[in-house]
């Protein structure tokens, strides 16, 4: 099941690219260590995050699906049904992105570039925030915000390091601590892993999310719909290159700069 937002998303999709939607192929498809991405048959590229080895088997895939068949299908044959194969999820993720990408800077949305999200999600101090996933970089900003509260839902423990422990909290905690909460950052991976739903739901009602990170890069209709404020991703100016560096164990910010930008896109 792809979920409401990327079944919404998809809707939007098919009416903004009309016609041509059904002609466009996947031309090439890259499972990196860290990112992986697709390039669509019109140029255009997505990323999404490449799911962890261990939380995930190759055993999963379907015996009618197997690696080295998506190249050259029609797009949709990616997207409908929606597949549950993780790393396949991922790959329609990164299509979905590169769907999106004619039109995340040509629909009205307000959108700022090369600018990081944390720089632009109204962190003031005194709130309280919520981070999904132990990013050091953010803790590290976080915690010198002067927040009331910080707490970093994670499914391990390991993944913080010592000094970072008093924010952990169990991602099975995730009720009790989003409602609590002035802002929830997000990544975009949830999409792909499809949680990002459930957290969303949990909100609050005057308080509001920050989706971030290059897996997050679809059209954010759907996300503004539900408490998002801003959404930041990226996209790929060079979607050729960028599938190269992704296939070379890149990350994304090894295609800032050269073959990707960031985009934050909040509502017109």
């Amino acid at each position: 099941m792809a979920g409401a937002i990327l079944g919404e998303t998809l809707g939007r999709l098919r009416a903004l690219h009309g016609n041509a939607f059904a002609r466009l192929r996947v031309e090439r498809a890259v499972v990196g260590v860290v990112f992986s991405g697709v390039q669509l048959s019109d140029g255009h590229g997505g990323i999404a995050g490449t799911p962890r080895t261990d939380a995930c088997h190759m055993t999963k895939v379907r015996p009618d699906s197997p690696p080295g068949d998506i190249r050259g299908i029609p797009v949709l044959s990616l997207l409908e049904p929606f597949p549950e194969e993780p790393f396949r999820r991922c790959l329609a993720v990164a299509a979905m992105n590169a769907l999106s990408a004619p039109w995340l800077v040509n629909s009205g949305y307000h959108a700022v570039f090369d600018r990081d999200a944390l720089d632009l999600s109204g962190i003031r101090p005194g709130m309280s925030v919520t981070l999904v996933g132990a990013f050091h970089s953010y803790i590290d900003r976080l915690k010198s915000a002067g927040l009331a509260r910080l707490r970093v839902l994670e499914l391990r423990e390991s993944a913080l390091r010592e000094c970072d422990l008093p924010f952990y909290v169990p991602a099975e905690r995730a009720a009790e601590v989003i409602p609590e909460s002035d802002l929830l950052i997000v990544t975009g991976l949830t999409l792909a892993n499809g949680t990002l739903e459930g957290l969303l739901s949990l909100i609050r009602a005057g308080a509001s999310a920050v989706v971030v990170g290059p897996s997050g890069s679809i059209l954010p209709d759907a996300l503004f719909c539900r408490k998002v404020r801003m959404a930041s991703g990226c996209v790929l100016t060079d979607a050729d290159q960028a599938l190269d560096l992704l296939s070379q164990g890149a990350s994304a910010r090894h295609l800032y700069g050269k073959c990707a930008r960031k985009v934050n896109l909040s509502p017109p």
